[in-house]
């Protein structure tokens, strides 16, 4: 009788530890995968994929900076409640899709302008908010830039319709107004890069 009791007891407590992992495991399955992975010091980069045949919303912060004597100052693009600056961003998306649906699969990266107060004076997307370092860096017309908001904030639209791999060299530009002269002066950063992929 005392061993069928333990038999028993046994069993139970077999099968409690059996759920704690299975619970633990499926857990871990839920926990969403971080995007951006580190390389080296100073370089992060983070990968959007985007579903076949459908969209993705993106949205970043931007923290400009005056230039240095020795470049254009420390621009600070990064994911909301993060300081980590990206230096680069893959765009991916899937393999042999049908004609609509690559049609109709983007990714939009909403990009907002932060203001610093210690600089006394205001940041804005300026000139389409861009630049690149030449006119011929996105022969497939795969990125499409939009200045909303008052010039606070950047639309940046990413398509790939063939099947490319493109790497494309983004600077942002933005103009400072000072608060006390009221003097307005422009500005580029010195990246990050986009890599819109297809797969």
């Amino acid at each position: 009788m005392a061993a069928e009791k333990k038999k028993t007891e046994k069993k139970a407590a077999e099968k409690k530890t059996a759920k704690k992992v299975v619970a633990t495991v499926a857990k871990a399955a839920k926990t969403p995968v971080k995007k951006g992975k580190k390389k080296t010091e100073g370089d992060y980069s983070v990968e959007i994929n985007v579903p076949r045949g459908g969209q993705v919303i993106q949205n970043f912060n931007l923290v400009p900076a005056f230039p240095t004597a020795t470049g254009a100052g420390d621009w600070i693009f990064s994911e909301p409640g993060s300081t980590t600056d990206i230096t680069g961003l893959t765009v991916r998306f899937q393999l042999n899709p049908s004609a609509l649906e690559r049609t109709f699969e983007r990714a939009i990266l909403v990009v907002s302008m932060q203001q610093n107060p210690a600089t006394n004076g205001t940041w804005r997307f300026a000139l389409d908010g861009v630049a690149t370092a030449d006119g011929d860096c996105d022969p497939d017309n795969d990125i499409v830039v939009e200045v909303i908001d008052n010039g606070f904030t950047l639309l940046i639209y990413v398509q790939v319709l063939e099947n490319s791999e493109e790497m494309i060299p983004f600077q942002f530009v933005a103009s400072f107004t000072d608060a006390v002269t009221g003097a307005v002066s422009i500005y580029q950063s010195q990246d990050p890069t986009i890599y819109p992929k297809r797969p």
